[in-house]
């Protein structure tokens, strides 16, 4: 809050000076809010700012390397986490006008892997509409970690044994990595080319985004690449992807490449206009409802002007790109530490605005673009705002020691997982072969949640035996783990 009322006066101060005073202004206030990240020896960001077409700003703040002192500039390659959507949506639509596929394929008819759960078309996976489940959460629920190895078998195995559906494709909005890791799989099949090769010599060298590549071989090495940062006590520990999945994440680019995506946005050199259109316009759900996700780009508001933008985040990296079209503004975030917001990218447009109020809003103009620039962060174990069977009435239940009829054995088809229930001290812990043990409170005889909303959903069988258990996380919603055994000292319930 600090921050944005230093903005705000920095602002009216600016709005009285010449304009060569005024850029010199508006550069020192991006230098101060990057200043957390240029002192020596930290890793940091680069930053580019684009009004009227023009580059008026940009810059690197600390270094790209932590051990070879090499510092962060606008031509360092940066990992681009989710950023990295945009240009697989770009793919797909350039197949489309190719006529080598059709937005309204089923995704079954180039991926047949993908188990049959209902028609889901390749313009729901560009929506996130598609009703799949997001990977990452899945593996997480499994024990992976963020920046384990993963191949496409193990993707594909993986989505091949799902035997449901968050729900039905069209008619919800949920963010899932997994339709445009799917996509990239299309662009192979349909292209004869890999995604790294068709979005090279189709997107990234007609642009001339020559520091511009998707890395499919988590060996391959990137020029002038900035390392990946966690912080940890006394310095930083290394953090990068480990990933040969790529379509929803996968591309390493620089702040000087992506200013001329953003001219392309507006050219349409490469997709036309129609193209870049469709990468820009909000998706709708069957009933009607704009969701405010486009094709890899998300459409929201800042100041009451319409916004165009993307975050990503993974491993040490977080990148932001922001596009104000009625201001011709525009701004673009690199960053290779943790700590690093999508909040800079707000904070650096508002220095460039030509106001800080509007009439009634009584504060910042706007919160950012409805919410829609926040981080699309993988979610392993779920995120608070999940709502459950009853909500706040049934906090506090007590259904004494009938919960140790829930332990025993249970066993999830679709992770091919062995979990344990137990209960201990009034608590039912899931157990899991990683050692991360899920601790759960009952809300409901059977309804159980975690402290970050996951829960777990104890089903019966027509006597009233426990048969098995659904768990949610996030964007993983009623996976089933089928009972096998009593243990503990339990007996499988007979009552």
């Amino acid at each position: 809050m600090r921050r944005w009322v230093q903005v705000l006066v920095l602002l009216f101060a600016v709005a009285r000076l010449a304009p060569a005073q005024t850029a010199m202004t508006a550069s020192r206030w991006v230098d101060s809010i990057f200043s957390p990240f240029s002192r020596p020896g930290t890793p940091g960001c680069a930053v580019g700012i684009v009004q009227r077409g023009e580059v008026v700003y940009a810059r690197g703040y600390g270094d790209a390397d932590l051990r070879l002192h090499v510092p962060n500039t606008p031509s360092t390659a940066f990992y681009l986490a989710s950023l990295s959507k945009q240009f697989t949506a770009m793919s797909v639509v350039l197949l489309a006008q190719d006529g080598k596929l059709k937005l309204s394929d089923d995704v079954r008819r180039w991926v047949p892997e993908v188990p049959r759960l209902g028609q889901i078309t390749l313009l729901e996976l560009l929506q996130h509409t598609s009703g799949l489940r997001d990977y990452y959460t899945l593996l997480g629920i499994n024990g992976w970690r963020n920046n384990e190895l993963l191949t496409n078998r193990e993707f594909l195995d993986l989505i091949s044994r799902q035997k449901a559906l968050n729900f039905t494709p069209g008619e919800e909005f949920l963010y899932s990595n997994t339709g445009y890791a799917l996509l990239s799989i299309v662009v192979q099949r349909a292209s004869g080319q890999t995604l790294r090769e068709f979005a090279a010599s189709r997107i990234f060298g007609p642009l001339g985004m020559t520091h511009t590549e998707y890395r499919d071989d988590h060996t391959r090495l990137v020029d002038n690449e900035a390392i990946g940062y966690v912080a940890q006590s006394g310095g930083y520990a290394v953090s990068i992807p480990q990933l040969d999945v790529v379509g929803d994440g996968g591309v390493y680019s620089t702040v000087e490449d992506l200013v001329r995506w953003d001219a392309n946005l507006g050219s349409g050199k490469v997709g036309g206009r129609d193209g870049v259109k469709l990468l820009q316009t909000s998706g709708v759900l069957r009933d009607g409802t704009a969701t405010g996700y486009a094709l890899g780009l998300n459409v929201g508001s800042m100041n009451g002007e319409q916004t165009i933008s993307h975050s990503g985040a993974y491993a040490g990296y977080r990148a932001t790109y922001l596009r104000i079209p009625t201001e011709e503004l525009s701004v673009i975030t690199l960053c290779n530490v943790v700590a690093a917001s999508a909040q800079l990218a707000e904070q650096v447009a508002t220095v460039y605005l030509p106001y800080a109020f509007r009439a009634g809003d009584g504060g910042v103009a706007g919160s950012g673009p409805a919410g829609a620039i926040r981080e699309q962060v993988p979610v392993v174990l779920g995120r608070p705002g999940l709502r459950m069977p009853g909500g706040d009435a049934l906090k506090g239940i007590q259904v004494p020691d009938e919960q140790v009829w829930l332990e025993g054995k249970y066993y999830s088809e679709e992770l091919e997982l062995e979990a344990a229930l137990r209960s201990e001290d009034g608590t039912l812990v899931l157990h899991r072969p990683t050692g991360d043990d899920l601790r759960f409170t009952r809300l409901a005889r059977d309804y159980f949640v975690t402290a970050d909303q996951v829960t777990l959903q104890i089903e019966r069988d027509a006597s009233g035996v426990v048969s098995d258990f659904l768990l949610s996380a996030g964007r993983v919603r009623k996976l089933r783990f089928v009972k096998r055994s009593g243990i503990f000292g339990a007996p499988v319930e007979t009552r």
